[in-house]
């Protein structure tokens, strides 16, 4: 790749016939993610994404709804935004196809094809399906039911127009033949040289207005519509100037990635390439077919409803740990089952135990014993040394798995080192060399701490933007930073002062995930005796004055600082707002009955007391995350409890 070209990338365009779910939500954070790792290589970046706004699905879920199809699709475009804003997508462009910028390219296109003889029209017989907008022949149906979405097809003949597909096949093998990281990962390149073993047939480009006419337009024949692929898949070209700007798209185009899920593989792989080999344009440089996230009951799907809403993750966990979690957890290519009680173990030993507690062991210790300042030395400890070499091999591993798209490989070299730092701090007891007064291998201990939590927290930050800096600011130094490309060990500054660390991960603990560790260690799982019977057998500790709570148990309740971020009514609920509110370490959803005192406007900024570990509790269908305290006034009003001086977000209240 020249220096002059934008690293490119691109999402699918999201279908707005439903709001999106985790799987949408894990397209787009790939592509956020590869972007900001490309950015901090010091590259320049173009990210699309956007929506796919025709077809029938589209014309009919707007029907349904009692709206035009325009008015339906500018609600959800509305919901998917909010969506990648919440998720903190960098996107640098979002495309819509209803857009005149997009409906200009996909006619001169069209025009192009059919002057060049690579349109025609025919008469077509075969079996339709609606949900999925694809026809079928008579071999793929035997039971007369869509191979994809498993529902009803019917027969349909009618005249249509047909783009000449099978003229590129033997084209398009050779080209996947000669460049073997073209489609990535390799079972999705043998799956699709595998399909182009049978004859490849032409494409069906077209529906008659008199069954659909949502959708543009052919300039050549206005009684049709385009085929919602032919339309959604130019998106890629028309975003970045294509014909009309050329210099623009020369600069931008081939793509370096289109990300997508595999299920739309051969609409990438086989349709978009012949498409772009018809006109004359170079193919994109890599396509990547990442898997599902499934569930109990198998992939999830807006149809069969088994969806999960990211929103109540990021609104339960925090942002950084719901982008963490995905992944680490799926091996990017592979199908990955998602389950709450894996997300809570994963949280809890990946980000608790390992990368949160190496600055809640060392930087209090450092404080202490070194008055926050890291005094950089040369190593000599075995230790030492092994880690600065550990840490160089980790970064060109770390770097290979990146350019690769290999997610979830990156974050494991990560994790090796965030792992043998902790098992460094076991191994050189810092507490024993403060004991002693051994300076300075206390120094040369605290210093390759410090270090390796600078070199992780930079490695990680396209994966966690928002947690990751603050480990570099409590380590003091989030005002030197170096991109990714000039990283190297030993770039703390001698002299460097933390602050005060602050819990960034605090542990998700239940009853039940602890079960579920032990049961995961093959223990017997016994249910913990009623803790009131242990109160019965010492009733001389029970105070005397009933109603009165010990110190002890007061203490259970964590109360912290909140800032109010989102306020909005919850429908048919004359008393409820819904709040999206933000505790330092995550943003939080809960709901407050305090609409009949409080304007959702007049919310927005202001810092409230809330009750942090609340069980999480469903009000009107929305999952409640904690709740805020407020106070009755003279008047019959409500008043809410707010610091009389700007504090903290996320700081305990004591």
């Amino acid at each position: 790749m020249s220096a002059e070209k934008s690293f490119y990338v691109t999402t699918p365009l999201y279908y707005a016939n439903d709001e999106l779910h985790i799987g949408h939500a894990f397209s787009t954070l790939s592509a956020d993610i590869i972007s900001r790792y490309n950015r901090s290589m010091g590259r320049s970046v173009h990210f699309l994404t956007g929506s796919d706004e025709h077809g029938q699905k589209v014309e009919q879920a707007a029907k349904a709804r009692g709206l035009t199809p325009i008015e339906h699709t500018d609600s959800l475009v509305g919901k998917f935004k909010s969506l990648w804003e919440l998720l903190d997508i960098t996107y640098d462009d979002f495309i819509r196809t209803t857009e005149d910028r997009h409906k200009k390219v996909v006619c001169y296109a069209l025009n192009e094809l059919w002057k060049k003889g690579d349109i025609y029209e025919a008469e077509y017989s075969g079996w339709y399906c609606t949900p999925c907008e694809r026809f079928w022949t008579e071999k793929e149906v035997p039971d007369k039911m869509c191979p994809d979405c498993k529902r009803a097809v019917q027969e349909i003949s009618e005249k249509n127009y047909f783009f000449k597909m099978s003229k590129y096949q033997q084209q398009l093998i050779d080209h996947i033949n000669a460049n073997p990281g073209f489609i990535r990962p390799e079972n999705r390149r043998n799956e699709v040289l595998g399909f182009l073993r049978q004859p490849l047939g032409d494409l069906c480009i077209s529906r008659p207005k008199s069954r659909l006419s949502w959708g543009i337009e052919l300039p050549f024949a206005t009684d049709y519509v385009t085929y919602v692929w032919f339309d959604a898949l130019t998106n890629y070209i028309s975003a970045v100037g294509y014909p009309f700007d050329m210099e623009k798209f020369n600069r931008i185009w081939p793509a370096s990635c289109h990300l997508f899920c595999k299920d739309i593989l051969t609409t990438h792989a086989v349709y978009w390439t012949t498409m772009l080999m018809a006109l004359g344009l170079k193919l994109p440089e890599c396509i990547f077919a990442h898997g599902w996230w499934v569930t109990g009951e198998g992939k999830m799907s807006k149809s069969v409803g088994n969806i999960i809403n990211p929103r109540e993750l990021v609104a339960r966990y925090g942002l950084d740990p719901f982008r963490f979690y995905l992944f680490r957890e799926m091996v990017f290519g592979m199908d990955a089952t998602y389950t709450e009680d894996n997300f809570v173990l994963r949280y809890n030993a990946d980000l608790a135990n390992d990368y949160g507690n190496l600055c809640q062991r060392m930087l209090p210790m450092l404080i202490k014993n070194r008055e926050g300042q890291f005094h950089k030395v040369a190593p000599k400890l075995p230790q030492s040394i092994e880690i600065a070499e550990m840490a160089g091999a980790i970064k060109k591993d770390y770097t290979t798995a990146m350019e690769n798209f290999l997610f979830h490989e990156a974050l494991k070299r990560i994790w090796d080192l965030i792992q043998r730092l902790n098992k460094y701090v076991d191994e050189t007891a810092p507490w024993k060399l403060a004991k002693e007064q051994n300076w300075a291998t206390l120094d040369e201990v605290f210093y390759t701490i410090g270090e390796g939590i600078r070199f992780v927290s930079l490695l990680v930050e396209p994966f966690m933007p928002h947690l990751a800096p603050e480990f570099l600011r409590q380590i003091g130094c989030h005002n030197d930073r170096v991109s990714l490309d000039k990283l190297a060990w030993g770039q703390l500054a001698d002299g460097t002062r933390c602050t005060e660390p602050a819990p960034m991960f605090p542990r998700l603990e239940t009853e039940r995930i602890q079960n579920l560790k032990k049961g995961s260690k093959g223990e017997k799982v016994e249910k913990a005796p009623a803790k009131t019977k242990e109160v019965a057998a010492k009733p001389a500790e029970i105070s005397a004055e009933e109603g009165l709570v010990s110190f002890d148990d007061f203490l259970k309740t964590e109360l912290c600082i909140a800032r109010i971020e989102t306020a909005e009514k919850v429908e048919n609920a004359d008393k409820l707002l819904k709040l999206t509110v933000n505790t330092g370490d995550e943003t939080r959803t809960l709901v407050a009955g305090i609409a009949a005192f409080y304007k959702p406007e007049e919310l927005l900024g202001r810092q409230v007391v809330m009750v942090k570990n609340l069980k999480p509790a469903k009000i009107r269908g929305i999952v409640s995350h904690g709740m805020i305290l407020a106070a009755a006034t003279e008047d019959g009003g409500l008043a809410l409890v707010s610091p009389d001086k700007p504090a903290k977000t996320g700081i305990r209240v004591k």
